[in-house]
């Protein structure tokens, strides 16, 4: 089970292995090729993250570490009508733009303002290349010459620097984009995949040039949905410790959708958005340098012959600050800390919604099994076992009030671990800890050693790096043998030089304001505890399920709200209700009074159906966990809040419809 309570969560599940290593990666590559080259007309949205990565030395003792140097995010809509039909529409954001400290699991530098630009290039067979970009913040069209659209296109695209293997195939350049491959050479498929329901190959490649590639392709469709380049960057003499990757996403692709002339001509502005990352389906950075085995030419130290396996420590800003102890990694505590009686009570959680952990011990004298209340979520069929493989029957399961701790009533305990009764008065900041626990969901117990770092009346705070599988783990307190927390989520956010020192970082214009990562680790109290409530799995889990409802259709609402019908009519309830709009719209003849009515009627239906649900997540009969937790995705109060906002806009735009219409028009 994953902790964070920000991160985005990744859903693989791999589904085989073995046979799947025999198919030839030279045979699908060449057929995903073949898909491209053979579509005649193409829609897509691509985001794409380049970053810059900068690799420390080693020193004794200490693990390879990263600084995320320039960040530049972009979000591209493309529509290609072969042979000469194009339209290209692109928002950026780069290092340039103003940073500030965020909440941010993304690992690198956050946007908020400025350095953003939007572009866009449109040409058809008949008609003149142009240009559409912002000056003065207005928004001009102007003509271009032929070859200016081709270098302009062919750079936003990335294909002089070979960062992408799907667009190449449409380059503007060339009437049918020619026969070409992938550009990829020495494939090689590592693995299939299930990824949000879709099966997925994996396969590792290398450019022309010799640079690493991690490409994923959809099985049925043949169409590349995720791609991951890294190649050597920087200045003289610096290129083996430095990594410039490109990761590109693949959205919403289309084969051969029907377009007409108008599609490619600019006669409306398209507003400038602000991109935020995090908010793009980007995987951290820490899981994408251990995913794509990210890592510095040979020569940059010993950093080339780290194992891959091993997770980056926290990533050191360009100009250090004084930094905080790092967290150590599960080596830093050397052989087993715990007892083999301490060790007896550890248990491992397995389900259909995930691994985690347990522990045994007495609470009042009664023996339970004590792990967190997301531990629950989605395991209908959780199974607890002792690590000698005996499994455990549940008798009775309750939760703690204002707290992410259950506790699972069983018959007869074992093992030594024992509760602090007063976390403040046996435990002090610094003293020694290890988090024992199936780290990674790996099936047996491993511990990581780190020192508590702060306590709070509910919470402690440890720099012990624990990991998904961890939750439920316990926090033992090495010097009094006691449990001192129940390991719950961890937190990583974006820092400044200033806020590290309480000093002013120098500025200059080439050089934005030095920032690091930090990640915190944290665990529930148990003897904070003050009231328990009897849990029913059922309910539990009929209640998360209509949570998740409620976000999916809030989801769904925002694409509506961002003109991204085809992400909403992925919800079943607009799906209908969106089709039946667009076939009268086509019906209307673009009548402005009668489509602005049209526009209205959807907007108020749509305002109804999103104030739906939200009485029953209001006023329903729901668990405290629901109610009070700090979790967004399970927070009654944080999703009420957000459909909230969403009813507001939408009440803008029923009243306002004139103006919606206008950016339908504009494909804003």
């Amino acid at each position: 089970m994953f902790f964070s309570r920000f991160a985005p969560v990744l859903c693989v599940l791999i589904f085989a292995v073995g046979s799947a290593m025999a198919q030839d990666a030279q045979a699908i590559l060449d057929a995903t090729a073949k898909v491209y080259t053979e579509t005649q007309a193409y829609s897509v949205q691509v985001d794409r993250r380049m970053l810059q990565i900068a690799f420390a030395p080693n020193q004794a003792g200490v693990d390879a570490r990263y600084d995320v140097s320039s960040s530049q995010f972009s979000r591209m809509q493309i529509k290609v009508r072969r042979p000469l039909g194009y339209w290209l529409s692109v928002q950026s954001a780069g290092q340039g733009a103003p940073m500030v400290p965020s909440r941010d699991v993304m690992g690198e530098m956050r946007m908020i303002g400025g350095g953003a630009s939007s572009t866009i290039l449109a040409r058809t067979e008949n008609g003149q290349a142009k240009r559409g970009s912002y000056q003065a913040g207005k928004f001009t069209v102007q003509d271009i010459p032929e070859h200016v659209f081709n270098s302009m296109s062919g750079s936003l695209l990335g294909l002089r620097s070979a960062d992408d293997v799907v667009l190449r195939h449409f380059n503007p350049q060339s009437a049918l984009g020619g026969n070409m491959a992938l550009g990829l050479v020495e494939p090689d498929l590592i693995g299939r995949e299930a990824i949000n329901g879709r099966r997925i190959y994996r396969i590792v490649a290398k450019t022309s040039g010799g640079s690493p590639v991690m490409v994923w392709i959809d099985q049925e469709s043949s169409q590349v949905v995720r791609s991951i380049v890294q190649r050597p960057a920087g200045g003289a003499g610096q290129a083996s410790r430095y990594v410039s990757v490109t990761e590109t996403l693949y959205n919403y692709q289309q084969m051969n959708p029907s377009f007409s002339s108008s599609d490619f001509v600019l006669t409306a502005s398209v507003p400038l958005e602000r991109l935020v990352p995090e908010q793009m389906g980007f995987i951290p950075v820490a899981d994408l340098v251990k995913l794509a085995d990210i890592a510095p030419a040979a020569g940059a130290g010993t950093v080339a012959g780290a194992p891959a396996n091993e997770p980056p420590a926290a990533p050191v800003a360009t100009t250090p600050p004084p930094a905080a102890p790092a967290a150590p990694d599960a080596k830093a505590a050397e052989g087993q800390a715990l007892s083999y009686e301490q060790m007896s009570g550890i248990v491992l959680i397995e389900g259909d919604g995930g691994t985690a952990t347990g522990f045994i011990t007495k609470i009042r004298d009664v023996d339970f099994v004590v792990t967190n209340l997301h531990v629950l979520g989605g395991n209908k069929k959780m199974i607890i076992k002792t690590l000698r493989g005996d499994e455990i029957p549940m008798l009775g399961v309750f939760g703690a009030a204002g707290s992410d701790i259950a506790i699972i009533r069983i018959s007869k305990g074992q093992g030594e671990l024992k509760l602090a009764e007063d976390v403040l008065k046996t435990s002090k900041i610094g003293d020694k800890v290890v988090v024992v626990g199936n780290r990674q969901g790996g099936g047996v117990a491993t511990q990581v050693a780190g020192s508590i770092v702060g306590v709070g009346p509910t919470r402690v705070e440890v720099n012990a790096n624990f990991e998904p599988g961890n939750s439920g783990s316990p926090i033992v307190n090495l010097g009094t043998g006691e449990v001192v927390g129940v390991a719950s989520y961890s937190e990583t956010r974006q820092v400044s030089v200033e806020e590290h020192t309480g000093q002013p970082a120098a500025r200059t214009r080439a050089a934005p304001t030095p920032v690091a990562v930090e990640k915190r680790w944290f665990g529930y109290r148990l003897d904070s505890v003050a009231k328990w409530e009897a849990i029913d799995l059922a309910k539990w889990n009929s209640q998360e399920e209509r949570i998740g409802k409620f976000t999916e259709m809030s989801e769904a609402l925002v694409a509506v709200l961002r003109l991204d019908f085809n992400k909403a009519r992925q919800h079943p309830r607009l799906s209908s209700l969106i089709t039946s709009f667009e076939t009268r719209m086509r019906s209307t003849s673009g009548t402005g009074v009668s489509s602005a009515t049209e526009v209205k009627d959807l907007f108020r239906v749509i305002r109804t159906i999103s104030e739906d649900g939200v009485n029953d997540l209001k006023n329903g009969d729901y668990y405290d966990y629901y109610r009070t937790c700090l979790y967004w995705e399970s927070s009654i109060p944080a999703q009420l809040e957000y459909r909230k906002a969403i009813i507001e806009v939408l009440k803008k735009y029923e009243a306002n419809s004139a103006g919606y219409l206008s950016r339908m028009r504009g494909g804003s």
